[in-house]
Order: C-alpha cells, then structure tokens, then sequence
C-alpha cells in the first residue's frame, strides 16, 4: 500500500458518535483540565499524558515560530517540521537549538510521569484525529494548517497531493486508543527524549554561531557587489548545514547526555515489546490505532500477515546493538568483528567523519565478535513495498 492511499483512506475515514478527547479545545487548555483532575482515573491519567506529548511537540513548533526557525532540510524530528512566517519574530540565536531540545526532553518526561502512572490499569480513550490541533501562532485559535491531520498531510506529502486531499470534505477520524497503546506512546516519548540528549549532548551551539559569523563577515565584505558567481545561491546553504552539523560532530560530546540518551533508546524498545505483547492477545475490535491479525485499523490500512513479528525481529536486532551483544560490521575487520555502540554511547569520542571512515577514530570501540545482520529489516523493507520507513515510523 502506497502512502498516497493510505492518506485517501485516513482523509476518507468516518465513523458516527465518536467521543472527542478534544472538543472545540486547544491543546493548552485540555492539558490544565486534565491537570486539574482531583481524583484521576486510568483513563485520565492516559489522555494527561497523551496531551501532554502532543503539547510538548506544540510547544516545539510554537518556540521555532517565535524566532523564525523555519530550517530546511535537517531530517531531525520536531526541527524537519514547517513552521509558518513570523513577520515580529524575536532574533535567532545559535543557543535556541538546545534550549529547544532541553524543552522538548523535559516535555516528554512529563508526558513519561502521566503514562507511567496508568500502570497495568484497563483503559480506553476515544479521539478524533481531526479534532487535534496545533496553535502554532499563538493566537488561541485554529488557522489553515495548524490541524494534526491536515499538518501531517503537509508534511508527508507533495505540495500537488496535499492539495488535492486538503480540497475534500473533512470528517472525524475517530480512533479508540486503549491499553496496549500506552505503551505504544511511551516508546515514543522515550524516543524523542533520546534524540533531544544526542542534540544536547553534541552541543552545535559554537559550530552554529561560527558559521553566521563567517558568512555575516563575507557578506560585509562584499558590501553589497553582486557576486560572480551563482555558487553561494545553488549550494551556500548546503555548505552551511553541512559545516554545522560538522562543528557540532567533531568535538567531545557530553558522556552524561549520551548515557541518558542510550538508556531511553533501550526503554524505547522495552516498551515497543510491551506494546506488541498486549495488542498480541486483544479480543476486541473497535478502532484499532494499529491492530492484531484479527482486528481492523480505523485509519483502513492493511498490515501484511507476519509484520508484527518480522517488526519486532527488527527491534530485537537494534537491542542487541544497544546492548553490545551484536556489532556493527566495520569494512576493515570483516567479517570477524565489529564496532560496540554501547562502548559508543558510555564513552563517546569526538565523530572525526575522515578518521571514522579510516578506522583510527573507531579502533578503541572495534571488538571480535559477531555483527547484526540487515536481513530483519530488508524483510520489512520487501513486506511493505517501499512504504517501510512510514510504517516504522507508525510502529515505533
């Protein structure tokens, strides 16, 4: 199934008296609501730590808006997501990226806390996929564009596509999130937690401010002459992310944030395995975010037979990695060894990309012993037909 249809199925789904978390409500204030909740239930304490995810990636959105920080082209969860013009946005300093993951890893610790006391509790909360909204420009009101669903449209899809499914009625997207999602959601929180520690923990702060200083010098330089060449237009911008991203890379990265990000990466697949384990044995069918092989998904995709196994065969090879118990194959001691990305992430060394590719940068990290293999995931690969990166995204 190509993602072209699986989003006509999302934008064509509906179904009747489904119960909105979200009724005509922001983000913020369902969150104070929920907060506020003397004696919670299960399901309260599920939807507070649903929202408050949700609020944590609003809340992203809404700090890059403030200072115009719509980056191109950085492949990097909550920094890949557009954001609208500011035309009276603060200045853009080079320390707002980490004050953004900071942020951002504090949010999804909330949302951790919220998830984490539902403990083994029966719970089930309905919402409308459509009802959700993201108030981007702070102006306490829903805008063109701000809506989840039309967001992740946006998004995911060519400007032409987007058009197209954007032109048609909306409707409900109703989806009854129960049990075994809290895991499901918790995996997530924990995985953005541990991109937010690698960001923090390769500091790009200086590697950043180094770059607009050195192009704010020629540009003074040039003093308004208009250049010789086309070369800065057609790849200055790409010679610049690429040197940041350099910077931040080529210096000692902070052993505390790498420890704390491979701890969330392990807790990640822990609850990714809880997740599978409860959807396994579900008996119901009624709106299914992912289903069993007996259950139908409210958004209308199918899951080739086999997927949850051959997914979880994924998730244990990437366990093992983070674990040291596999190595990752390095060109110079196939096939007898490999690196240990555990070893990477208790005492990480400086990533110099030239003496990484030679091998003198990995020496002290190359070990004898087995490496994983790609075969789990080219198997989810030729399962999904070209969609796999969309459903490992969907699967966490």
């Amino acid at each position: 199934m190509k993602l072209f249809r699986i989003f006509a199925l999302l934008w064509a789904a509906n179904a009747a008296n489904a119960q909105a978390l979200l009724p005509d409500e922001s983000l913020e204030a369902a969150q104070a609501r929920l907060a506020a909740i003397e004696a919670p239930s299960a399901d309260d304490r599920f939807a507070l730590g649903a929202i408050e995810f949700l609020r944590g990636i609003e809340k992203s959105l809404q700090f890059r808006w403030q200072h115009n920080m719509a980056i191109k082209d950085f492949d990097i969860p909550v920094l890949r997501l557009p954001v609208p013009p500011n035309s009276d946005a603060a200045p853009f300093t080079p320390d707002l990226i980490v004050q953004l993951f900071e942020t951002l890893r504090d949010d999804m610790a909330i949302s951790q806390a919220a998830l984490d006391s539902v403990g083994a509790a029966e719970v089930a909360i309905e919402l409308d996929l459509n009802a959700v909204w993201f108030d981007i420009n702070m102006n306490d009101s829903r805008d063109d564009g701000e809506g989840m669903v039309e967001f992740g449209i946006t998004t995911m899809m060519s400007r032409r596509q987007a058009q197209e499914f954007l032109s048609q009625p909306q409707s409900e997207i109703p989806v009854r999130f129960d049990t075994a999602d809290v895991a499901w959601l918790n995996a997530y929180t924990h995985l953005l937690s541990g991109l937010s520690e690698l960001v923090i923990a390769f500091d790009p702060t200086e590697a950043i401010a180094k770059v607009l200083s050195s192009n704010q010098q020629m540009m003074d330089l040039m003093a308004g002459t208009r250049p010789a060449n086309q070369y800065n237009m057609l790849g200055g911008s790409w010679v610049d992310r690429f040197a940041m991203v350099y910077g931040a890379l080529n210096q000692q990265p902070i052993p505390a944030n790498t420890r704390a990000a491979h701890s969330h990466f392990l807790e990640m697949i822990r609850q990714n395995k809880l997740f599978w384990a409860a959807v396994a044995v579900e008996t119901d069918n009624q709106r299914e975010w992912i289903p069993n092989a007996s259950q139908t998904a409210a958004l209308g995709f199918e899951l080739p037979e086999g997927a949850a196994e051959t997914w979880q065969a994924v998730l244990n090879d990437a366990e093992m990695l983070l674990k040291g118990e596999l190595l990752v194959s390095f060109w110079r001691v196939e096939p007898v060894g490999g690196v240990n990305v555990n070893a990477l992430f208790e005492n990480p060394p400086v990533v110099d990309i030239v003496d990484w590719v030679q091998g003198a940068g990995l020496l002290p990290y190359i070990e004898h012993g087995p490496t994983v293999s790609d075969r789990n995931m080219r198997l989810f690969d030729r399962m999904f037909s070209g969609d796999a990166l969309l459903f490992a995204v969907l699967f966490n």
